[in-house]
């Protein structure tokens, strides 16, 4: 497994990328990076895929511009100009929370860059809370919320909320990771910006929503059936939306499938990599 940097519309995105074979783009959920998915990047590797998780614009080692608008036409257009310096003409994507609604927007603005489509509890399918929509565009609010959000203490409980079984999976590495991204002041400016301009990329209020009847790539929906984040409800109406899309529940499992259900997921996934767009075809 290697980490790379590719420079994209005057940004430097990093990405961890292992194998060879038919590409396939991991995107990360909020606050999180490429490193959620690198377990799957080696099993992606050594089954035949050349398989790419990246660190979306204002995360993990990729470029944190304090003064980009971070709208999903911007994460967008960045990752179709990915797969073009990639050297590729199509990509699968897989894309967890925050990153099922830009790649969602990347399916919907390029159609020509996005092969298949493995949403995982994604974003963009519940209202979002007043408070998380403008709260950062009150002053010091968002950065009181950042410094709250940093302490120990504080992101145990919300690391728990992700999990079926938070005892087994929420780790004191796990706890003093995400203290560190949060420490981070690129990382804080990047979140503040992101957190300002929160209905730019709002799935409803950039208009990607109303144009998911539009995609006709193979699309693979995966969801825990425990999720407190955004809950099965938010996978069955993603299903309705997405004309053809097949909707697969993992149980007694939260908001990271990929890892509480990691066999199972993964089964999954490489079924679907490997028929999905046959079985798509023959509909």
């Amino acid at each position: 497994m290697q980490s790379i940097r590719v420079t994209v519309q005057g940004f430097e995105l990093h990405a961890l990328e292992y194998g060879e074979g038919p590409a396939v783009v991991l995107l990360h959920g909020f606050g999180n990076s490429s490193e959620d998915w690198r377990p799957t990047v080696e099993l992606l590797g050594r089954s035949g895929y050349r398989a790419i998780a990246v660190d979306a614009l204002g995360f993990g080692l990729s470029d944190k511009p304090a003064d980009a608008p971070y709208s999903l036409t911007l994460y967008a257009s960045l990752y179709q100009g990915l797969v073009a310096a990639l050297g590729l003409e199509r990509a699968t994507f897989i894309a967890h929370s925050f990153g099922g609604k830009i790649a969602m927007a990347t399916a919907v603005l390029y159609p020509e860059r996005v092969e298949q489509l493995v949403l995982v509890d994604s974003e963009g399918f519940v209202p979002i809370p007043l408070l998380m929509r403008k709260g950062g565009t009150i002053p010091f609010l968002g950065e009181m919320m950042l410094w709250m959000s940093a302490r120990p203490q504080v992101l145990q409980a919300q690391l728990g909320a992700f999990f079926y079984e938070p005892k087994t999976y929420v780790t004191a590495e796990l706890v003093n990771r995400a203290v560190a991204t949060l420490q981070d002041p690129a990382q804080r400016q990047a979140l503040l910006k992101l957190s300002r301009c929160y209905d730019d990329h709002d799935l409803v209020r950039s208009g990607i929503r109303a144009r998911l009847g539009e995609l006709r790539c193979p699309t693979l929906i995966l969801w825990g059936e425990e999720d407190r984040v955004f809950s099965l409800a938010s996978g069955q109406a993603a299903q309705r939306e997405i004309a053809g899309a097949q909707l697969v529940a993992f149980p007694r499992c939260g908001h990271f499938p990929q890892v509480e259900a990691f066999r199972g997921f993964h089964g999954v996934v490489l079924g679907f990599l490997a028929h999905g767009g046959k079985e798509r075809e023959d509909q």
